[in-house]
């Protein structure tokens, strides 16, 4: 965790605040780890809490007891380890927990390798205990976001593979279990066929240049949920990238997309017109994540939602399910992928080694903070709730979380590989290292079974 320093005793984290000070103005002269504040203004700011130091003397012991108790090593070379070359770090956590932590990573005040399994160890318990711990929870902070709404597409473009798909990758090799989960008798919820799509049969030999086939088989796999043919009229809300109207066009559907990203259309635009499909998609800007009936009105056989529901929150889901039943025929399907937040396991998992509840909801301030202001992972039983309000029954839930993990670790390779592109792109150092980190949780959370991936299928009551 740490460059090491010897006290006669032990090595352990160093805190004083005079190196990190002239860490930081190193860095500033040599280019390395330098924090535009103009852009980056939570990164630059400098920490306060209640009794800071004594609580990062406390933090300190804690993280090095942690880690050594799981074989992390605390210096640099080792593997696996957690290394902290500026100990302000600790002061971050102090002030706003798990986004201090995050904070701290893109300052590049710590590294760890590999990035996912020391974060899902730190999971584990909550950074700090007692009295520091009830401090926290009344401090936790949002910073100013960099961007809400659509991914940029030059962000997508390094490590999404050609298919540009922003949401998991389904691969062919895993297996399908399916059971049917019925009510209990006399009651009014209809039965829901629940399939299990379990991980690739050898996960480590699934690579990068399996991501664009593993994309086009879960493309496939929604629109044969959605039993899209010729003639169909398909909505996707919003864009995922474009692989997916363009799969459907292919099959005879005239497809309708819609983004608030006037330059992503454009994008998937050029995408459907280079795939010979151009005349059957039609690319739409709107307003906001969910079109108002004045916005956009239609009737379609089939509507698609990748990954972006959640991001509306807990409170915006009932706002986007209502929009689908609007505009789902009566005998139409929807089939909506989300991560979520599983509350029974999968089977094999072990559910006492999931991350408590609130390091997994604070753990993902960072996202909040930068990425969407509003991103809320909800529980399956939550979007069933919602969906009954807004008039829509659930027929089907497809739990993919492994394949969640696995694209989520070839993303991270494929964005690492391509560090220099993103630099050429115009992402700075900071930006890197929060999509380095934030693709890295995501996956710490998945393999933790802390987050799913789920396709809900919907039909209009």
């Amino acid at each position: 965790m740490t460059r090491p320093v010897d006290d006669g005793h032990r090595r352990g984290v160093r805190r004083d605040p005079r190196d990190a000070r002239d860490n930081r103005e190193s860095a500033r002269g040599n280019g390395e780890n330098y924090v535009d504040a103009e852009r980056w203004p939570g990164v630059a700011r400098s920490p306060e809490a209640p009794f800071l130091g004594r609580r990062a003397v406390h933090l300190q012991q804690r993280l090095e007891n942690l880690t050594q108790d799981h074989g992390i090593s605390l210096t640099p070379g080792a593997s696996p380890r957690f290394v902290v070359d500026d100990g302000l770090v600790l002061d971050r956590v102090v002030d706003a927990g798990w986004l201090g932590l995050a904070e701290g990573y893109m300052a590049g005040e710590w590294t760890a390798d590999p990035l996912p399994e020391v974060l899902g160890v730190l999971l584990t318990q909550p950074l700090e205990g007692g009295l520091g711990r009830r401090l926290s929870r009344r401090r936790r902070r949002v910073a100013g976001h960099v961007r809400a709404g659509d991914l940029p597409d030059a962000l997508v473009d390094i490590y999404a593979g050609q298919s540009r798909a922003t949401g998991s990758a389904l691969f062919a090799s895993g297996t399908r279990t399916s059971e049917v989960d019925n009510p209990e008798q006399g009651g009014q919820r209809p039965p829901v066929t629940v399939s299990y799509l379990d991980a690739p049969t050898d996960p480590a030999a699934v690579d990068r240049a399996d991501l664009d086939s593993a994309q086009q088989h879960r493309i496939d796999a929604m629109l044969d949920e959605a039993q899209v043919g010729p003639g169909h009229r398909v909505l996707e809300l919003p864009s995922s990238g474009g692989a997916l109207p363009v799969a459907a066009a292919r099959r005879g559907a005239h497809v309708d997309v819609l983004t608030s990203d006037v330059d992503h259309a454009e994008r998937v635009r050029a995408f459907a017109h280079e795939a010979g499909v151009g005349g059957a998609v039609r690319v739409q800007t709107i307003r906001g994540p969910i079109p108002s009936p004045r916005q956009w009105s239609g009737t379609y056989d089939a509507i698609f939602s990748v990954e972006r529901m959640e991001t509306l929150g807990n409170d915006g889901t009932i706002h986007f399910l209502r929009a689908v039943e609007r505009m789902l025929a009566g005998d139409g399907i929807a089939v909506v992928q989300s991560v979520v937040r599983p509350t029974d396991p999968v089977d094999g998992e072990d559910q006492d080694l999931r991350p408590p509840e609130a390091s997994v909801t604070e753990s993902l301030d960072v996202m909040r903070a930068y990425v969407w202001p509003a991103l809320e992972y909800p529980t399956p039983s939550h979007v069933t709730a919602q969906a009954n309000r807004a008039g829509l029954r659930l027929t089907a839930r497809n739990r993919m979380g492994s394949h969640y993990a696995t694209t989520l670790a070839l993303w991270r390779s494929a964005f690492t590989a391509r560090e220099r592109a993103a630099a050429a792109a115009g992402f700075d150092a900071v930006y890197r290292r929060l999509w380095n980190y934030q693709l890295a949780l995501h996956e710490a959370l998945a393999r933790a079974g802390a987050l799913d991936c789920e396709q809900f299928v919907f039909r209009r009551n």
